[in-house]
């Protein structure tokens, strides 16, 4: 059972973090999109029902606009400290926009994706769709399926394997079609990912020093900057 001092805090920092949310016009869910914690947990924390661990109150930092520990701090009683630098304003040869460049998306979502994308792409197969727009709109979209996909292995990927790690073999038959794939790739960009997933499964054949330098850099940041630890061991 939380102390009454407990609750009182917990009451006291819900009331700032909703008006500091409201005070920036987010919404609860914009919180989570901007890199903070889900809405739920927001409605948690705003009706001053949720004890909240460290990795919470850091992850409201950058989305309440507040400079690093503000947080933390004010869970612990003190006041947050604005971040006077605004990042989201636009640069003056910038448009205004409505929206963040990304938003978080459930796997559940991207699952609902792929079945989508399974069942038109075998009414092509079958010849049940021919008209060439329609199979035009289909190819575009297995492409945007294709990266989010890659984009899942990879965070798959940084969390499984790395440095010091065996990958298990089920993550690893999961995504073996990316990673069995040749590195080569026109766009640079593609070429660097696909390096990095072989990187992560511990295949390194084609790695010189400055790029093993820059994935460990990568990875280490994905895992919020520590070398995680499995088993009692780095």
């Amino acid at each position: 059972m939380q102390s009454p001092s407990e609750l009182s805090r917990q009451k006291r920092f819900g009331r700032i973090i909703k008006e500091r949310r409201d005070e920036l016009g987010l919404t609860q869910m914009q919180i989570g999109d901007l890199g903070g914690p889900s809405a739920p947990t927001i409605r948690k924390i705003e009706d001053g029902d949720a004890a909240i661990s460290t990795h919470t109150l850091n992850k409201l930092d950058a989305p309440l606009r507040w400079l690093p520990g503000s947080a933390a701090r004010t869970y612990a009683g003190g006041t947050p400290a604005a971040n006077d630098v605004d990042v989201y304003a636009p640069k003056s040869d910038e448009s205004i926009v409505s929206g963040p460049d990304s938003i978080r998306f459930e796997i559940s979502d991207l699952t609902g994706l792929l079945a989508a994308a399974g069942r038109l792409n075998d009414a092509v197969e079958r010849g049940r769709t021919t008209e060439p727009h329609v199979v035009s709109a289909i190819s575009d979209l297995n492409a945007v399926v294709s990266r989010l996909s890659a984009r899942y292995a990879t965070a798959m990927l940084e969390r499984n394997g790395g440095p010091g790690r065996h990958l298990h073999p089920l993550v690893e038959m999961a995504f073996s079609h990316l990673l069995e794939v040749p590195a080569e790739a026109d766009d640079p960009t593609e070429f660097e990912e696909r390096r990095y997933r072989r990187w992560l499964a511990g295949r390194t054949e084609d790695v010189d020093t400055s790029t093993e330098a820059r994935f460990r850099a990568r990875w280490l940041a994905a895992n919020n900057g520590a070398i995680p630890i499995r088993n009692g061991r780095h």
